[in-house]
């Protein structure tokens, strides 16, 4: 077939009006008729010209003629048509090189591209010879076939050559080509080897100067060969990471994907792979995991003495538990208090209370048998495990114990003596979950601590408390059901402008027979048990309803609500607060959930987890009691936090006392430079207010501006509060009056 487009390409053309077909021999009929079909498939037009005489076109096709937006029987003896037709960039080379072939005689092959009307450019393959007729005249002959398919081929051909040598150029690694010979023979090597390890890519090509295995770490040699050759044998490619010895000696971390090349007898011919430099990211990897294993340490270990805290505490108490109900031994756990440790730190400071906490704490551990722990629950309280042990061998250890600690203490230069109260609950005999043997520990504690005795065993008899608290849960669900619980609500104020921030919903518990109950007698007990979370969806509840009656009259300020520890290790808070919200049609930007310091670092890793799901809601989260909890401020950069509030046992008193003073400018000062909102709440007279101001304080609350009101109360309060933000002569003699009665905590 080829043959016969050949030789139908090369047959002078006559120069009548239409090209037509050879005649051919019976023999070779259906070689010349796939011939014409291809010829005609891709024939643009015949022409003829002579030296000195302008190219004239004999035919053009059809398909052309409808490309080119011509008829083609206008084309016939046009002397510009040709010319026409010719790209501007080709035009004057291919007349000129037509001239010529015409003038010498000569036959003429040329590639070049003619232009639609449109602006389409087609190539042509043009072959033209020259025809002397019968009166010695010479002229040129040719016929042109549209190449533009074979142009794009060729084109795309070398971009993805070029896009190939591109690649491998600007690969951040090595690509290879391993023969599967012997000795390995690398065939081809990229030139990123030397940026890899120092060596030339020639030193490995035919393996020149060394192999590349004489530089695989010695270490991971082994393990390098086993892998391939176990992914070899099943066909398959490989990936695996080991280090290479960089010329000056330094290991280099390489991630190596490759795969074998086989040949047509299944038999691998060559390896084709790619090495990649992962150095920084194996020393990412390790910073990133020393990181997580710091992040776990901190999670289940005390900041301040590196002992374990309460959550690894209890799991090391369940897992001995387990143990224990497996061999039928015996263990106890210790609930510890040192007396007096508040005296410590109010007259010596809170960092002579941090060195006797760490004393303590290194003491204890040198005091205790090998398997038993130890664990700080926070403040000066600590617990202790003691497993496989009998009576006799507890009382030992409570010996030990509390030898080690009455020893004296040097704080300051001063002998210090501390002592401690023990309360011990045993398994099986007081309980048999970690919660009841920690809950009975506790309250034998107290029994110690009360009685001034040292150290107290569990008496069932003499535990009012699990009677009294019992009762109480009792009555607080009742309480919820039947709505006796009410909300106060506490006005915020922008210490800069005066005006209301907000409120803070206050819960309070309106007993039949007691009258208005408040927080501190039923919040302790009630976040103990997982009533709490019933309470807490109970105020927001009511907050929700009451905010959307204010908005309806045009009042529109924001909620806080103070949270509990379960809630925030709840997976399904977020979703109930959301329903809340949409029930109340309440934005979620208006509710803000105060949290206290302690809280997100009793257990760090699952408060994350509720406080980012309930920032991405849009609710704003306020920590509560700042300064008083030990937290981690590069932890709490992590967390979604919006504001901060400072203890009031430091806004009450920084008038008085400077160390006061100190802690909550600085507290502010922090708080701006993270981009925190800070609030001070205990502002219980002007001088804090102006001081607060001065100190740049952004928001202020306490009894100096109102005290927790009921919500008719505060409707009352805010329509009489001045724009200033100064409080009235009546409001302000009302309120100081308040400061000094002997209430409850807010």
């Amino acid at each position: 077939m080829v043959r016969g487009v050949r030789a139908a390409m090369s047959s002078p053309m006559a120069s009548g009006p239409a090209f037509r077909p050879p005649i051919a021999r019976p023999a070779a009929v259906k070689d010349a008729i796939e011939a014409w079909s291809v010829f005609d498939q891709f024939f643009v037009l015949s022409y003829r010209t002579a030296q000195g005489i302008p190219m004239l076109v004999n035919e053009l096709s059809v398909r052309s003629a409808a490309i080119l937006g011509i008829s083609p029987e206008s084309v016939v003896n046009d002397p510009e048509l040709f010319s026409r037709l010719l790209h501007p960039d080709d035009r004057d080379r291919v007349l000129a090189e037509h001239q010529d072939a015409a003038a010498n005689g000569e036959p003429l092959v040329s590639e070049y591209r003619i232009v639609a009307p449109d602006g389409s450019v087609l190539w042509i393959y043009d072959k033209a010879v020259p025809v002397v007729d019968i009166i010695g005249r010479t002229s040129l002959h040719g016929h042109c076939l549209d190449i533009t398919p074979r142009k794009r081929t060729e084109e795309e051909l070398r971009d993805t050559e070029e896009h190939f040598r591109s690649v491998v150029a600007n690969i951040p690694g090595v690509v290879y080509r391993c023969a599967c010979d012997e000795t390995w023979t690398m065939q081809f090597m990229s030139d990123h080897i030397e940026d890899l390890i120092g060596y030339p890519a020639s030193d490995f090509i035919e393996n020149k100067v060394r192999t590349y295995g004489s530089v695989i770490h010695p270490e991971d040699r082994p393990y390098v060969i086993q892998e391939v050759d176990e992914a070899l044998e099943r066909g398959a490619s490989y990936s695996l990471e080991y280090r290479l010895i960089h010329i000056t000696g330094e290991s280099r971390w390489i991630a190596e994907h490759g795969r074998a090349i086989l040949g047509p007898d299944g038999r691998r011919q060559w390896l084709d792979g790619v090495l990649l430099d992962i150095t920084r990211q194996k020393a990412a990897e390790d910073s990133r995991d020393l990181a997580e294993r710091q992040l776990r340490h901190q999670a289940l270990h005390d900041s301040l003495t590196g002992l374990p805290n309460r959550i690894l505490f209890h799991d090391s108490v369940a897992q001995a538990l387990a143990e224990a109900q497996e061999d039928g031994s015996e263990l106890a756990v210790f609930m510890m208090d040192l007396d007096r440790f508040k005296e410590v730190n109010d007259t010596l400071g809170h960092a002579s209370g941090d060195h006797l906490l760490r004393e303590v704490s290194r003491r204890l551990q040198e005091a205790l048998r090998e398997g038993d722990s130890i664990a700080r629950l926070g403040g000066d309280e600590f617990a202790v495990l003691v497993p496989q042990a009998r009576r006799m061998e507890v009382l030992e250890v409570v010996r030990r114990v509390r030898g080690a600690i009455e020893q004296s203490i040097a704080l300051e230069g001063l002998p210090v003596n501390v002592e401690v109260s023990i309360g011990i609950a045993r398994y099986p005999s007081d309980g048999e979950d970690v919660d009841a043997l920690l809950q009975r520990a506790d309250t034998a504690m107290y029994v110690a601590k009360d009685s001034n005795v040292g150290y107290a065993f569990y008496d069932a008899s003499v535990d009012t408390h699990a009677s009294t608290r019992l009762a109480l849960i009792g009555e607080l669900r009742r309480a919820i059901e039947e709505r006796e619980l009410v909300l106060h609500y506490q006005p915020k104020i922008t210490v800069r402008s005066g005006r209301v921030a907000g409120e803070e919903a206050l819960i309070r518990w309106q007993h039949p027979e007691r009258g208005l109950v408040m927080p501190d007698d039923f919040i302790p007990v009630a976040q103990e048990t997982s009533i709490i979370k019933a309470l807490t969806l109970y105020v927001i509840n009511e907050a929700g309803q009451q905010w959307r009656a204010w908005a309806d009259e045009g009042r529109r300020l924001p909620i806080a609500v103070n949270l509990s520890m379960r809630n925030l290790v709840d997976p399904a808070f977020p979703g109930e607060v959301a329903t809340l919200l949409g029930k109340w049609r309440m934005p979620a930007t208006i509710l803000k959930l105060e949290i206290t310091e302690s809280s997100i670092v009793d257990d760090p890793l699952r408060t994350k987890d509720v406080l980012q799901r309930l920032g991405a809601m849009g609710l704003r989260l306020s920590v509560d009691d700042f300064g008083t909890g030990y937290s981690s401020l590069a932890y709490l950069k992590r967390l979604p936090i919006d504001e901060i509030k400072i203890d009031r046992s430091f806004v009450s008193a920084m008038v008085a006392r400077e160390e006061d003073e100190i802690i909550v400018r600085s507290t502010i000062d922090l708080g701006r430079n993270l981009g925190l909102e800070v609030v001070a709440e205990g502002v219980e007279t002007r001088a804090i207010m102006e001081r607060l101001a001065q100190f740049g304080c952004d928001v202020a609350q306490g009894y100096y501006l109102s005290r927790p009101v009921p919500p008719d109360e505060l409707a009352i309060w805010l329509d009489e509060y001045p724009s200033s933000g100064e409080p009235g002569t009546r409001k302000r003699k009302f309120r100081e009056e308040r400061v000094h009665e002997k209430t409850a905590t807010t």
